[in-house]
């Protein structure tokens, strides 16, 4: 019986440690395996073998090619959702090959290792793709809306087949030279699209009901419009913040601006230009912190700030740490909301307490 036509529904889980444990074992028959891989085995038990040997050497491969991809890619910050990697299932080898005829599988099939980037924004990829052609040799890219059949819908993304180069030298990398990765590089609509698309189980438009078929065409066609919306809305965030920044030459027209996230990361950047502002979500804590403490306006924040100068100064000669400018203006709510003090470890409240006669209250 050739394999091509064995139910692939069937092959349960078998796990690679299981089955190690089986193919070590010199007495082992097919009788020992389940259906399906037993077939394999009989047939073909040096593929087998050799998956399971060879697997722990993919894994590795992920784990590199991901903490590559995560390093560079935080190094030029760029922002994106996730970055995944998994080594193929024994599971997924057996579908494969029971599916496809393969000479030698381990070398024919591609996939063995794979990694997956979703990042945010769609004019990130140049950058991305940067990354891809500096790190690693590019075996294949292949785009896979370019390539789609005209009655095929959907919305594609980048894949590529790529190796580890001569960057990657030393003993941990010598089990893995030469050994192949599929890298897929999707926007967050094409991941969510393939996600969709996955469980719809269509392959062509020929294959949908009518009553659906134009449902699941505008559906791709909005995860696409959302892609070019996300870009769009940073780029007016981009303009937003510019204007923010051009207006601050005047101090006082500045203050009188919108207060939020991005108009608070603005001046403060002005204000202490010599020191990192922190990140968003520290940024968030201060802005719900001044306004549940009833500072509404960038105007108030540079009050309290002016007030605070002295206290924060003469705080920071003896802490420890060096906070950023929105961690330091957090201090500055603190050094006149008693209610926040509390929430701060005990000794730093005695911190704010010893200092607190420093400062300036005339403008309070």
């Amino acid at each position: 019986m050739s394999v091509g036509v064995v139910t692939l529904t069937k092959i349960p889980d078998f796990s690679e440690t299981r089955l190690g444990e089986e193919l070590s074992n010199k007495a082992t028959t097919s009788s020992s395996l389940p259906d399906e891989l037993a077939r394999l085995w009989d047939e073909r038990p040096s593929v087998i073998r050799a998956f399971v040997e060879s697997r722990p050497q993919y894994q590795q491969l992920c784990s590199e090619i991901e903490y590559i991809l995560r390093k560079r890619i935080g190094e030029n910050g760029i922002e994106y959702s996730t970055i995944t990697s998994r080594a193929k299932t024994l599971r997924s080898f057996a579908e494969k090959i029971l599916r496809k005829e393969y000479q030698n599988p381990l070398h024919e099939i591609t996939d063995l290792a794979g990694v997956r980037l979703v990042y945010l924004y769609k004019t990130d990829l140049p950058a991305i793709e940067m990354i891809i052609l500096s790190e690693f040799e590019i075996v294949e890219r292949i785009d896979k809306l370019e390539e789609q059949e005209a009655d095929r819908f959907g919305y594609g993304a980048l894949h590529y087949l790529i190796r580890l180069t001569r960057k990657s030298s030393g003993a941990r990398y010598d089990d893995l030279k030469g050994l192949m990765c599929e890298l897929q590089v999707r926007t967050i609509g094409q991941d969510t699209w393939a996600i969709f698309d996955h469980h719809l189980s269509y392959k062509h438009e020929s294959d949908v009901p009518k009553l659906l078929r134009r449902k699941i065409n505008s559906l791709s066609g909005l995860f696409e419009t959302a892609d070019d919306q996300f870009d769009q809305i940073r780029r007016d965030r981009e303009e937003y913040r510019k204007a923010i920044k051009s207006k601050l030459e005047n101090r006082y027209k500045a203050l009188d601006q919108e207060f939020n996230l991005d108009s608070l990361s603005e001046y403060l950047s002005w204000r202490y230009p010599d020191r990192p502002v922190g990140d968003d979500a520290r940024l968030s804590l201060l802005l719900s912190k001044a306004t549940e403490f009833g500072y509404k306006s960038l105007s108030e924040i540079d009050q309290l700030l002016d007030r605070t100068e002295k206290a924060r100064e003469a705080l920071s000669k003896v802490s420890l740490s060096a906070p950023s400018s929105a961690g330091d203006t957090i201090r500055a709510i603190a050094f006149e909301q008693p209610e926040e003090r509390k929430r701060w470890h005990p000794s730093e409240e005695r911190q704010f307490e010893k200092f607190g006669f420093l400062l300036d209250r005339r403008t309070r």
